[in-house]
């Protein structure tokens, strides 16, 4: 496919470091979200992506209004 570089999109399943860098190496650009790997929504807590940043007040929100 006498292209410059690819694009490849895949689920996170298949989010490791090593196929990564295979793609790397063969100029493809992967598209691949970070695995979630926090048990902490399964435990029934909030997970960190759940806070937001709040840049005016420097501080991070908790779902719950919690401010730090």
């Amino acid at each position: 496919m006498r292209v410059d570089y690819l694009t490849a999109i895949a689920d996170r399943g298949y989010y490791k470091s090593e196929e990564i860098l295979a793609c790397h190496k063969a100029s493809i650009v992967p598209l691949v979200p970070k695995s979630a790997t926090s048990n902490a929504k399964a435990d029934g807590r909030f997970d960190k992506s759940d806070f937001v940043y709040d840049r005016e007040n420097d501080e991070h929100v908790c779902p719950a209004g919690g401010r730090r």
